[in-house]
């Protein structure tokens, strides 16, 4: 009796796993399509605008907001996938994580006018490597909206496990905050943001592949999180 309700536990897990995995898609290509849209379309307003020497400065909330959408959306699918059926680990050299997210918000760091800098040399770690990228994109973005003008994103050994960070030399977090960072919907400083869930997907991801997520205040604004040695 026992081992028939186990089985049929673990097949009706498999089904909502399949289920999940099904209405994500079907959710992101719905919504991401008439997106598409209204951003190809703010897109050419701005161009026409330019043309005829008109501010096209109305049509930035637009497209921006477009923007924000587009990434939760590709983020909160990523999360699913995740979820419903997890990658197995390989290695990552995780130099290239950092580099691609980077890259992702090379223009949002230099319309800030911020200073990274990045570690010279950097482990190569068990993971997956689409997960490792959206960490340190949503660490490093957060660094960007919230933090000050010198970012750093590095790495030490610590009590076996290695840990990652970015660290800015902004203000921070207030202490009565900092219990709920990681809960979903927080948001740091923009209540009207659409940043509630960044780092609820992050310490997620960071979770499903043996590791933790914190934040601490000691030296600047530091938002870390860890991985387990790799085995060789």
């Amino acid at each position: 009796m026992n081992e028939k309700s186990i089985d049929e536990l673990m097949k009706e897990n498999a089904r909502l796993r399949g289920d999940l995995l099904t209405i994500s898609s079907r959710i992101t290509h719905d919504l991401r399509t008439p997106l598409g849209g209204i951003l190809n379309n703010a897109e050419m307003l701005k161009e026409i605008f330019t043309e005829n020497e008109i501010s096209s400065a109305p049509l930035d909330p637009l497209v921006n907001s477009v923007d924000e959408m587009m990434r939760l959306i590709k983020s909160t699918s990523l999360l699913a996938k995740a979820s419903a059926n997890p990658a197995p680990p390989e290695k990552v050299k995780m130099s290239d994580a950092v580099h691609h997210a980077w890259q992702r918000l090379e223009r949002q760091i230099l319309k800030r006018g911020a200073t990274v800098e990045i570690s010279e040399s950097w482990p190569e770690v068990s993971g997956v490597t689409d997960w490792l990228e959206f960490i340190w994109w949503s660490f490093l973005s957060n660094a960007l909206r919230h933090g000050g003008q010198k970012i750093e994103l590095g790495w030490r050994q610590e009590n076996g496990d290695r840990k990652f960070f970015v660290r800015d030399d902004g203000l921070g977090v207030p202490a009565r905050r900092r219990a709920k960072l990681f809960q979903p919907f927080n948001q740091l400083h923009q209540p009207g943001s659409a940043h509630g869930l960044g780092l609820s997907m992050t310490r997620r991801l960071v979770e499903l592949q043996g590791g933790r997520c914190g934040y601490e205040a000691a030296g600047g604004p530091c938002f870390y999180f860890t991985l387990p040695k790799s085995k060789t």
